[in-house]
């Protein structure tokens, strides 16, 4: 049952709270509250406990051990700020602590972001400008070397291809001598490999605004030194054939055995040579010319050793005349195509033009 004390309390309290206490101690707080009897009973237990004093009240009733009431402890729940640290356990699972720590990781990342972009794009531009000034310098130092080196060989080239109208008069006179004819051979292979070095070079020259007359012109000096290449191969091979030593036309000297190996060997020699002469244009007339020539110095040597057999030695004399006239008629045209061929060279160099 309800206390006085209780009792008391809810009738001081005003209606709404008087609502809330009547629903936590479980009453019907609607039905209690609009009942009239139940309102007018207790106004007037109220009006009479106010009339009498505190003592008569203490004499009156007993006392009474007063448990404190499950309204007050609700009260004081209620009023009580509770910590919800002690309520949830810290190991187990703790929101707010997940809260801060994503909320600190998001800080530092917004203040990261201020300054890990800047840097990021400043470490790209920094590397990208490195590369792009190695790639420059490396490429500005080999075109300086390319130009060094270019010069060097330019100037080196230019140098013997004015050696050619010298390498065209040995060629194409016969005063010159083998050994002569030899050493222009080695120089005219000199000139050949400092051409075909500054042909290389000028691959990777940006200095030569019109590179087509360029290759044009260096294309003339190669077909030139290419041609007296030839001529020299042509002097070479040309110089055993038909070469006589004396023809002797005395009984006293005339060994016959000696005298028929001596121009088998000729004709031989000469048939070889013959087959390694190089194709010219000046020189195919010759070259037809020393193949007859050969066939008939072969007829003139059966008839000059059968002159001797037979002990005619004014035809044998007759018939070494005709042999070495043969040699000349074809030393003659040899000559001539020799001449043809220095005219044209000389006129195609003075058309070159000093190499770049």
């Amino acid at each position: 049952m309800m206390n006085i004390r209780d009792y008391f309390l809810i009738n001081k309290t005003k209606k709404v709270n008087k609502i809330k206490i009547l629903d936590l101690l479980g009453f019907e707080s609607d039905t209690l509250i609009e009942a009239s009897s139940y309102s007018e009973e207790a106004t007037e237990v109220v009006e009479e406990l106010n009339q009498e004093t505190f003592e008569t009240l203490l004499n009156n009733t007993e006392e009474i051990y007063v448990q404190k009431s499950s309204i007050e402890s609700i009260i004081a729940n209620t009023t009580e700020p509770t910590n919800v640290a002690d309520l949830t356990p810290t190991d187990t699972f703790n929101p707010l602590n997940i809260t801060e720590q994503i909320q600190r990781v998001w800080s530092d990342l917004e203040s990261r972001r201020k300054w890990v972009l800047p840097a990021f794009i400043s470490i790209s531009m920094v590397f990208v400008l490195t590369i792009a000034t190695n790639t420059y310098l490396n490429y500005m130092s080999n075109q300086e070397a390319v130009v060094e080196e270019a010069a060097v060989v330019t100037n080196n080239s230019n140098e013997l291809v004015g050696l050619l109208p010298n390498l065209i008069e040995v060629s194409t006179n016969t005063f010159y001598s083998k050994y002569d004819v030899s050493n222009a051979s080695a120089n005219l292979q000199q000139i050949e490999s400092s051409l075909l070095q500054y042909q290389n070079n000028l691959q990777s020259r940006s200095d030569i605004s019109d590179i087509s007359t360029v290759k044009a012109n260096l294309d003339n000096i190669f077909t030139l030194v290419n041609e007296l290449d030839l001529v020299l191969s042509y002097r070479i091979s040309i110089s055993e054939v038909l070469i006589y030593g004396d023809l002797p036309t005395e009984e006293d000297s005339i060994d016959i055995e000696e005298i028929t190996n001596n121009l088998s060997n000729v004709i031989a020699q000469s048939k070889v040579n013959i087959a390694s002469l190089p194709d010219i244009n000046e020189f195919e007339n010759h070259k037809s010319l020393v193949k007859d020539a050969v066939t008939a110095a072969e007829n003139l040597h059966g008839r000059y050793l059968g002159a001797l057999r037979n002990n005619e030695y004014d035809v044998a004399q007759s018939i070494s005349q005709a042999i070495l006239l043969n040699k000349e008629t074809e030393t003659r045209a040899f000559k001539n195509a020799l001449l043809e061929f220095k005219e044209k060279s000389l006129s195609n160099y003075t058309n070159f033009d000093n190499l770049p």
